[in-house]
């Protein structure tokens, strides 16, 4: 066998290992864990993405200012979960200026302040607030339901794009930010998350029409792409394959997050508006 061969097989091994492992635990721990257990993981899920955000884009910024970042970050979470509107206000502005006052103080490039301090505060917003949206989600009538539809329709397109693309994959979808992925797979993406989306109402959430599964399967693939996009073209940039090494055959915590920061935003607000 071919060494590349080889090694992308390894590779799916290890993905398949971790994933065998890591989701019936997940669902375990957000079904079944107490009350703040989601909000917990994502509190996590959010610090340990800041800081991969951070290593990518920010590399020579010091430890104190990525640890503002990171906390600022958190802390918008937790008002989130909390629920006060005021306080999450509040954050934002205070967030503007604790980080107008660190760049100021402790900057020697002051033609380079201004990138940092809007990068620093994109990470707030980009993960911070855009994975809160699954805390949101949580908050609404049947929310864990929610939840759980939303994890199940994106594991079930990332997989089923994975191997079709991986199988009969020919045509490219965007080379220039993702040069991996084809419209093919987009379509195996497609086609599973709404099989998953039908399995899911018929076992687990029957109020759900099957037309609501087919526009949701298809509609959260979509977003989830434009996700993957997004945090590709911030690799790109960095000139690396993977957020970290943190989760074997996966990737970091952002490449495990990136279809959920545009999804959970879309799947909120098709409950509030549309469901």
């Amino acid at each position: 066998m071919p060494k590349k061969a080889t090694i992308e097989v390894r590779m799916l091994k290890k993905r398949v290992l971790t994933g065998v492992i890591a989701i019936p635990a997940l669902y375990l721990l957000i079904g079944y864990g107490p009350e703040p257990t989601l909000f917990i993981m994502v509190l996590i899920a959010v610090a340990v993405g800041l800081h991969e955000f951070y290593s990518l884009v920010l590399p020579e910024n010091k430890r104190h200012e990525r640890a503002i970042g990171i906390l600022l970050g958190m802390l918008l979470v937790s008002l989130i979960y909390f629920g006060d509107s005021r306080l999450l206000q509040a954050s934002l502005g205070f967030s503007i200026i604790l980080l107008s006052i660190t760049y100021m103080l402790k900057s020697t490039n002051f033609a380079l302040a201004i990138s940092k301090m809007a990068l620093t505060l994109f990470g707030i917003l980009y993960i911070g607030l855009l994975l809160s949206y699954v805390i949101l989600i949580d908050k609404t009538a049947a929310g864990k339901q929610w939840v759980f539809f939303l994890v199940t329709t994106i594991w079930a397109a990332d997989i089923s794009g994975f191997f079709v693309g991986s199988l009969v994959g020919r045509h490219k979808l965007y080379p220039k930010v993702s040069p991996n992925k084809t419209i093919e797979g987009l379509g195996g993406g497609v086609v599973g998350a709404i099989a998953a989306a039908l399995v899911y109402r018929k076992f687990f959430f029957s109020v759900l029409e099957v037309s609501g599964c087919v526009f949701l399967g298809s509609s959260l693939t979509l977003f989830g792409q434009m996700g993957d996009f997004t945090e590709s073209m911030i690799k790109r940039s960095a000139h690396v394959k993977d957020s970290s090494g943190l989760i074997p055959g996966h990737g970091g915590m952002l490449d495990r997050l990136d279809s959920f920061l545009f999804s959970a935003p879309f799947l909120y607000y098709y409950i509030c508006w549309g469901g």
